[in-house]
């Protein structure tokens, strides 16, 4: 991530700030002199840590209100200095971790124009970190405590079972990734989704190719044809990389129908029957473009225009519009709020969605050759820009509102096919990460996309 735009996505935290279990705001601390405002940002440190990670924003109170600036701003901002703030972690947390600190200024919102520092916690531990000291006179901080972030919010040591259950879960599920990158580098002698492989531009070019074919089909369509997805979409490509069978035309597509994956009732590269959108032969490759109408009756709704293109030399893409931009009003009565195309952006739909594409990729890599080296991954997410995260079902909680700012980012990844199927979840939370980054900077969780995994696979 560049560093202004990590500063301009910190100066969003700075519009209307409000505390939250990912944020602290604490007053005009003195981390230099006074030990008891160390041992209170140590402990506002130590359990965000806990919690996943998250941020603590100096320089403010939290009031009825809303949020105030504290009174007595120091002169200089040097004591919140990065060297400082670590060397409270160094003294109080075990074990110790790093700690990034920036000083922001607010763009907007009621401290337009002040600098604040914000520092960031990182989450991702694979065991509880401890305090190794007390506080002043056992004050804010005890010595071997545990601190969690809990409803209020508040940092307080876990008392319950179920709060217990949670830090435990999320270490053991830290833990968990260790051991499988562990794993893959003594098979593979590298990590298996961070390594570029030498088709990378070719995927490239393959990808501008399909976009460049379907926007001639989407051409001929009125302006205002929903198949147009003119509130956004996503495209997936891929290039299996080895040595491929060779197949005739009628064989190949034989070998597509057996590569189809069905987890949902709308798979991605279906091979539909009927003669308006059936799948055809274009460039050497398999294009099918389900936009088109079926009858005239029917109209296509953006999630189910798919096009999508398929070559014999192991390239594969995929285009679809956005699911939030076509709900029916039944459907947004059912939810229970008014769903306005272009305005939301669901929370599981792309675990789902890419983990479908990466079986899909396994799955035709396995139909194709024997001897597949790696499968290269190119997504594309266009049209996110004031978009609001949240979850269609209301099955996920999302404590404050998540708008995207930035409108658009390609994810891009490597992975070897064999560990697609038993490590779905890693590899998935890996490349997607940086997609929910844009969304108020939410943090995807491990566990929603294992969970979310599983039940895709059950469907």
């Amino acid at each position: 991530m560049q560093s202004n735009d990590l500063r301009y996505r910190l100066s969003e935290l700075l519009i209307g700030p409000i505390e939250t279990l990912e944020i602290e705001l604490k007053g005009w601390l003195d981390l230099r002199d006074n030990a008891e405002d160390k041992a209170n940002f140590a402990k506002a440190a130590l359990a965000l840590a806990n919690h996943g990670g998250g941020y603590i924003i100096i320089g403010l109170d939290e009031r009825e209100e809303g949020a105030v600036e504290s009174l007595n701003r120091p002169e200089s901002l040097a004591g919140y200095r990065q060297d400082i703030l670590n060397g409270i972690i160094q003294s109080f947390a075990d074990p110790p971790f790093h700690v990034s600190s920036r000083l922001v200024k607010a763009t907007s919102g009621p401290f337009s124009g002040s600098l604040f520092p914000i520092v960031s916690i990182p989450g991702g531990h694979g065991v509880p970190i401890r305090a190794k000291r007390s506080g002043p006179n056992g004050q804010k901080v005890e010595n071997n405590a545990i601190y969690i972030r809990k409803a209020g919010p508040k940092s307080e040591v876990p008392l319950t079972s179920v709060e217990w259950d949670q830090l435990l879960g999320r270490c053991i599920s830290n833990r968990r990734d260790e051991l499988l990158d562990q794993i893959r580098r003594v098979i593979s002698g590298s990590v298996s989704t961070s390594t570029a492989s030498s088709g990378v531009a070719e995927l490239d070019a393959w990808a501008a190719d399909c976009l460049k074919n379907w926007q001639s089909l989407v051409d001929t369509l009125p302006a205002d044809a929903p198949a147009r997805c003119p509130n956004g979409y996503y495209w997936v490509a891929y290039r299996i990389n080895g040595d491929l069978k060779s197949f005739p035309p009628a064989q190949f597509l034989e070998v597509l129908k057996r590569s189809v994956v069905r987890h949902t009732g709308w798979p991605p590269f279906w091979l539909p029957n009927p003669t308006e959108i059936a799948p055809y032969q274009s460039d050497g490759a398999v294009e099918c473009w389900l936009g088109r109408k079926r009858q005239e009756r029917e109209q296509s709704d953006p999630a189910h225009s798919d096009f999508w293109r398929i070559s014999p030399r192991g390239f594969a893409f995929l285009l679809r519009g956005y699911l939030e931009d076509s709900l029916s009003p039944e459907r947004h009565g059912a939810l229970g709020r008014s769903i306005v195309p272009g305005q939301v952006f669901d929370l599981t739909l792309p675990v789902w969605r890419m983990g479908e594409v990466m079986l899909h990729a396994a799955q035709l890599s396995s139909n194709l050759s024997t001897e597949t080296v790696s499968i290269d991954f190119l997504a594309r997410f266009e049209g996110l820009s004031d978009r609001s995260l949240m979850s269609l079902e209301g099955s996920r909680d999302i404590w404050y509102e998540r708008i995207a700012r930035q409108n658009s980012i390609e994810l891009k990844t490597t992975v070897e096919p064999g560990f697609v199927r038993s490590n779905l979840p890693e590899i998935i939370h890996q490349w997607l990460s940086p997609l929910y980054d844009l969304f108020a900077f939410y943090e995807l969780p491990k566990s929603l996309v294992s969970e979310e995994i599983e039940k895709m696979k059950k469907y």
